[in-house]
């Protein structure tokens, strides 16, 4: 889980699937170009029993819009 790791990396990048956007993905892990993004939902954390806000167990680790631009 994501939360396991937070605090020992100085940085993360969620990247699904890139497809053809492979070398943007590798461009901004070798520091080519600068990060930018918002997450489009809210991450829950690890220990979540719920992904649904509201719901007896739902925990955010990162709200709606977090991240960078």
């Amino acid at each position: 889980m994501i939360d396991s790791i937070l605090d020992k990396a100085d940085a993360i990048v969620a990247a699904w699937l890139p497809g053809s956007e492979g070398d943007g993905v590798a461009d901004v892990l070798f520091g080519d170009h600068k990060p930018t993004g918002k997450l489009g939902f809210t991450w829950p954390r690890g220990d979540s029993t719920s992904f649904e806000r509201g719901n007896a167990g739902y925990k955010t680790l990162f709200p709606f819009g977090h991240g960078l631009s």
